[in-house]
């Protein structure tokens, strides 16, 4: 009689569903609190400080009543757990929409920004990010990149604001993406 080498295998559902998991409880592991930075911003200040005040003003905009800033400074990773590369500059800019937070509508706006401006960079590659802010970015995730960031507020879910432009409009307002790619191309603000 012949044994038959069997391998234990897992159903798809379920080696997706240990996958999240584990992903959650490792994301638990992490500060709630974003300390990363990356180049310019890590070592010079003005520019470390330009950008801060791009995020500022951003926030303001988007906060027409209450003009309210979030209660950490603005820090970015540039792409959270992704390469950063000829496209850096529009994660940076979805960093200030996400370091802000606001309302579900505002995620959404900001997410379709990030996948645009990628994928004008790196054809298909930002409809590959944009799953993944969606699922990453959620506000009640305990991560330094989910949705309000900035704020020392979690776990919270999305805010009610008065209508206020979308970041598209303000990021073209607020010339946000030029003065991204002047910080990383080493000019001055």
């Amino acid at each position: 009689m012949q044994t038959k080498n069997r391998r234990f295998r897992l159903p798809s559902y379920r080696r997706l569903l240990i996958g999240l998991l584990t992903s959650f409880l490792t994301a638990g592991c992490t500060s709630l609190e974003s300390r990363l930075s990356i180049e310019p911003y890590t070592k010079n200040k003005p520019v470390r400080n330009a950008l801060e005040d791009l995020a500022e003003a951003y926030c303001r905009e988007k906060r027409t009543e209450t003009h309210a800033q979030p209660d950490f400074i603005f820090t970015t990773d540039g792409c959270s757990r992704w390469p950063d590369d000829d496209w850096v500059a529009c994660c940076i800019a979805h960093d200030i929409a996400y370091w802000c937070g606001g309302s579900g509508r505002d995620r959404d706006y900001a997410d379709r920004e990030l996948m645009r401006c990628v994928n004008a960079k790196a054809n298909g590659l930002g409809n590959i990010l944009y799953a993944g802010v969606r699922l990453g970015g959620m506000p009640w995730l305990p991560t330094p990149w989910r949705w309000g960031y900035g704020w020392d507020n979690w776990p919270a879910g999305y805010e009610t604001l008065p209508p206020s432009p979308p970041a598209p409009q303000l990021f073209e307002k607020l010339n946000v993406y030029e003065s991204i790619e002047r910080h990383l191309n080493g000019s001055a603000h």
